[in-house]
C-alpha cells in the first residue's frame, strides 16, 4: 500500500505540519509535493525517496482554520508512476469525532489504533465503557471487568490517552448522566428515577436511572473530576439513552428531563472549570432530543444520536438545523448499521452518500475507531473493521473534507435548497431530474451561497432504490455531461469541480457561459461526470454599496426602481 497521510489528527496554528509518504513494492526515485488550497497551488517541494516510509515536514501555518490538500507525485526517473494525496486542517473550528474502546492487557499498548484515527483526521476521542462502574469511574485496580463483562487496564487506558495527546486529539471519558450500578442505588434508593411506586426505572435490566435533580448530581461530578484528575481526560462524553423525557423522583415529584438535563450539561461544565480544568464536553441529545435547549449551552460541539423516525436522507437536514442556532460544531452520531448487514459494495456506498450529505450539510459524522473499524449500532465494543477496498474510499473521503474544509464549514455560506431552485426560482436550474432532499432515484443538489461565493453539492441517487440514510446502496448510475445553470448578479470567469471519486480531489476549472438575462446574468457550465458525490464552487465579483438605513414609516423615501 504506497500512500500519504497525517500524522495528527490536527494541527495548532503554528506547529510544525509532520505527514508520513509509505511506498511498498516500488522502486522510487524522488517524491514531487504540491500543497492546495482549494483552487490554488501554495506550495511544491521536491524530496528524495529512499525508504519505505518517508516523513514530509511543511512550514507551520499560523491561521487558525485553514486547510489545504497535499498531493504527492512519485517518480522513477522522469516518469510519474502514481500520486496519492491526504488533507491538512489547522486549528480546532471543526469537531472530528472517534473512538477507543478496547482496553485490555491483550490489546496492549499498540499506538497504530490512535495512528490510524490520526490519519482519518480525528481530533476528539471517546473512550467508549473505559469505566469500572458507571457510578465510580475510576477503577480501584488496574485490570478489571466494566459492567458489560469487558475485560479493561488503568495502564492501557492511560496509555492510549498519552497516544492521543500525541497525535493531537483530546481524549473524551465516557461517563452516563444517570446509569449506576444495582449495588450503587440498593445503598441510594432516594437518588434514584422512578416509573410509579416501588417500581426503579432500569436500562436493559443493568443500569439504574438515577434523578439528576438530586445528590447524585454532585456525585456524578466528582467522578468527572477523578477521570481527568486520576485517570488523565481531558474531558467528558455525557451519554444519554434518550429515555426517560419524564420521570418520578423518589419521592413522587414528577420531573421534566428536557429541563434538568440541558441545566445539568451547564453544571457539569462548571464542575470542570472550578476544579482548574479547562470545560471539554459533550452532550449526547439521543434521538436528537433536547437539542433545541442543550445546544445553546458552551461545549466543544452538539453530538446528536440518530435513530428512527429520523430515518430518511432528508432528515440530516434537520438534525443539524436543530443545531445550529448554538453557533457551535455539529456532530451526527450516524451508526451505518450495512457494515453489518449488508454485503461489502452496498455499505460502502451508503456511507459515501451519508457522510458526505453530512458534510454538505456543515457537520462532521461519529462512525470511525479503532483501527480501521466503524461503529454500526449503540454499543461500540461491536464494531465492525472496514475491508481494505473500504478502508481506502473512506479515507479519500475523509481527506476531501478536510482538504475543502473551508467550503463545507463556512457558516456563512447558507442552505438556500429549499428557497432557490424548483418552481419558478430561476436561481439554480439544472437539466437533469433532481431533488433537494434527498429522493431516490434523483440527482441530489444541496445548495449554499454568501454574497459572492456559491456552493452546489452534488451526490448521485440515480438507480438507488431507497432514500433511508442507514440503508446500502446500489451503485449509482454515472451522471454525464449534464448542464447547470445559476443566476448571478455579474459574469463569472471560472467554475471549479471537485470530487472524492477520482483525480484524487484535485480542483478541476469547468468553462462556464455568462449571458446576460432579465434578472441578471445566467451563468452554465456542463458537469463532465458525476460518479457518487462532487462538489461546484464559483465566486462572483462582488462590489459593495453604501447602505442606507431605513426605519419604519419611511416608505416615502424608499428609492424608486
Amino acid at each position: 500500500m504506497t500512500e500519504l497521510f497525517t500524522r495528527k489528527g490536527v494541527y495548532r496554528p503554528g506547529e510544525e505540519i509532520s505527514l508520513c509518504l509509505r511506498v511498498e513494492n516500488l522502486r522510487v526515485d524522488r517524491a514531487e509535493i504540491v500543497i492546495w488550497r482549494l483552487s490554488q497551488q501554495w506550495n511544491h517541494i521536491s524530496l528524495p525517496v529512499i525508504d519505505a516510509t518517508t516523513e514530509i515536514i511543511l512550514p507551520p501555518v499560523a491561521e487558525d482554520g485553514a486547510c489545504f490538500g497535499v498531493e504527492a507525485t512519485l517518480y522513477v526517473g522522469g516518469d510519474a508512476i502514481t500520486t496519492v494525496a491526504t488533507g491538512v486542517n489547522i486549528g480546532g473550528k471543526v469537531v472530528r469525532y472517534g473512538f477507543l474502546c478496547d482496553f485490555s492487557p491483550e490489546d496492549g499498548y499498540d499506538p497504530t489504533d490512535v495512528e490510524t484515527l490520526a490519519a482519518y483526521h480525528i481530533d476528539h476521542v471517546q473512550f467508549y465503557d473505559w469505566s469500572y462502574r458507571h457510578d465510580t469511574l475510576v477503577a480501584p485496580m488496574d485490570e478489571y471487568a466494566d459492567m458489560m463483562g469487558k475485560h479493561n487496564s488503568l495502564t492501557i487506558i492511560r496509555q492510549k490517552i498519552a497516544a492521543c495527546h500525541a497525535c493531537g486529539m483530546l481524549a473524551m471519558a465516557y461517563g452516563a448522566v444517570y446509569a449506576c450500578s444495582r449495588e450503587f442505588w440498593e445503598t441510594h434508593k432516594a437518588w434514584g428515577l422512578y416509573a410509579g411506586a416501588q417500581r426503579p426505572m432500569v436500562f436493559i435490566d443493568t443500569f439504574y436511572y438515577m434523578n439528576p435533580d438530586s445528590p447524585w448530581r454532585e456525585h456524578l461530578f466528582a467522578q468527572y473530576r477523578e477521570a481527568v484528575d486520576i485517570a488523565g481526560f481531558d474531558g467528558i462524553h455525557m451519554d444519554t439513552y434518550g429515555e426517560p423525557k419524564r420521570a418520578l423522583s423518589a419521592t413522587g415529584e414528577r420531573l421534566d428531563m428536557g429541563q434538568l438535563l440541558p441545566a445539568l450539561l451547564v453544571d457539569a461544565s462548571n464542575a470542570l472549570q472550578t476544579a482548574g480544568h479547562v470545560p471539554h464536553v459533550i452532550f449526547n441529545n439521543v434521538g436528537c432530543w433536547p437539542v433545541s435547549a442543550t445546544s445553546m449551552v458552551p461545549q466543544d460541539a452538539v453530538y446528536q444520536e440518530l435513530w428512527p423516525p429520523m430515518s430518511r436522507l432528508c432528515h440530516l437536514r434537520q438534525a443539524v438545523q436543530n443545531a445550529l442556532p448554538g453557533g457551535q460544531p455539529v456532530v451526527l452520531a450516524a451508526y451505518p448499521a450495512p457494515f453489518r448487514t449488508e454485503e461489502a459494495l452496498r455499505a460502502l456506498t451508503g456511507e459515501r452518500i451519508l457522510s458526505f450529505a453530512i458534510a454538505l450539510l456543515g457537520a462532521t459524522q461519529l462512525f470511525l475507531g479503532e483501527k480501521n473499524a466503524v461503529v454500526t449500532q449503540g454499543y461500540y465494543a461491536d464494531y465492525t473493521v472496514l475491508s481494505e477496498t473500504q478502508r481506502k474510499v473512506i479515507k479519500a473521503y475523509q481527506d476531501f473534507f478536510v482538504r475543502y474544509q473551508e467550503l463545507f464549514f463556512d457558516t456563512s455560506l447558507k442552505d438556500v435548497s429549499l428557497t432557490h431552485t424548483g418552481w419558478d426560482n430561476q436561481e439554480y436550474r439544472c437539466d437533469e431530474p433532481f431533488s433537494v432532499e434527498g429522493e431516490a432515484d434523483r440527482l441530489w443538489l444541496t445548495v449554499r451561497e454568501n454574497a459572492n461565493r456559491k456552493l452546489i453539492g452534488m451526490i448521485n441517487l440515480c438507480g438507488c432504490r431507497n432514500d433511508g440514510w442507514n440503508t446500502g446502496k446500489e451503485m449509482p448510475i454515472p451522471l454525464k455531461n449534464f448542464v447547470m445553470h445559476v443566476l448571478c448578479c455579474s459574469p463569472v470567469a471560472t467554475v471549479w469541480w471537485a470530487t472524492p471519486d477520482n483525480s484524487l480531489g484535485t480542483p478541476q476549472p469547468i468553462a462556464c457561459n455568462s449571458v446576460e438575462c432579465p434578472l441578471g446574468w445566467d451563468v452554465t457550465f456542463v458537469v463532465p461526470l458525476l460518479e457518487v458525490a462532487g462538489i461546484i464552487w464559483l465566486d462572483e465579483p462582488y462590489v459593495r454599496t453604501a447602505a442606507r438605513e431605513y426605519k419604519l414609516g419611511d416608505e416615502q423615501n424608499l428609492p424608486l426602481v
